[in-house]
């Protein structure tokens, strides 16, 4: 997955767990989104099918599942993912000598919809803060993959919104650039013949075009990747002892039966 610019790609692999302030405002719970008159039809998004708060002392396992794989591709430990003062902690540090972090992704997969988040990350070299759609089984016919944050630059300062699609792994992406140790929340809004990415409640792209998914059934999944890609995002000795991705909040909602094919 191409990042442009300084930095490089930063593969994904939540299948394995899938197969088993500035003080931003949150926006309404129940947003409806109202273009320029003429554009498109209004979308009532109604209430969300998943809603979570973080507001417990641990994950809620009726609705998430948590990454335990200490020697996968990507390695991440249970121990990386805790809830505590109203967030999710997704934290990357040595767990016994091994360089590991954490991640977890949603039961529930659905396609097209609205997906929200409120995240910070941590700055912090060898640590990538992603927050990205993955489906049941990756693969034909589609291939597909949507990020609508990924931060791998060790500052911060950049995030990437990427499409995948394709066996030929197909990408279209754009770059953000902010303080994204702050508070920030993101939206997407996957429809059939766009896609659509804000931040803070303001758009920042929408994408018209073939790589869109037409059938894929999508998991959200919550990831603070361990990552070495280039020298500069290379865990080093001035890595701080911990990283962490922060979640305050998640809403996920269905496309309403009307506009499935509209």
């Amino acid at each position: 997955m191409p990042l442009l610019g300084p930095l490089t790609a930063v593969p994904l692999a939540v299948s394995a767990v899938l197969a088993l302030q500035p003080t931003w405002p949150v926006p309404e719970l129940y947003p409806k989104w109202a273009p320029p008159a003429g554009a498109e039809r209004v979308i009532d998004w109604g209430r969300p099918v998943l809603s979570d708060d973080f507001d417990s002392d641990h994950v809620n396992p009726g609705k998430w599942a948590v990454y335990d794989d200490p020697t996968g591709s990507n390695p991440r430990t249970a121990r990386a993912t805790t809830v505590s003062d109203g967030a999710l902690h997704l934290t990357g540090a040595l767990y016994g000598g091994r360089d590991l972090s954490g991640g977890l992704a949603t039961h529930l997969a659905q396609t097209f919809g609205r997906w929200e988040a409120r995240m910070k990350a941590d700055p912090g070299a060898g640590y990538s803060a992603v927050m990205l759609l993955w489906p049941t089984r990756q693969g034909a016919p589609e291939w597909a993959e949507i990020n609508f944050a990924e931060i791998p630059d060790p500052r911060r300062r950049v995030a990437g919104l990427f499409i995948h699609k394709g066996r030929n792994d197909t990408t279209r992406s754009r770059m953000l650039r902010g303080t994204f140790t702050r508070w920030h929340t993101y939206t997407l809004e996957w429809l059939p013949r766009s896609i659509t990415f804000s931040l803070d409640g303001r758009k920042v792209w929408t994408y018209k075009g073939k790589n869109i998914p037409q059938r894929a059934d999508m998991h959200l999944a919550l990831q603070n990747d361990v990552s070495c890609y280039s020298r500069t995002q290379c865990r080093n000795p001035a890595t701080p002892t911990r990283v962490t991705m922060h979640v305050d909040w998640v809403r996920i909602y269905r496309l309403p039966p009307s506009f499935q094919r509209g």
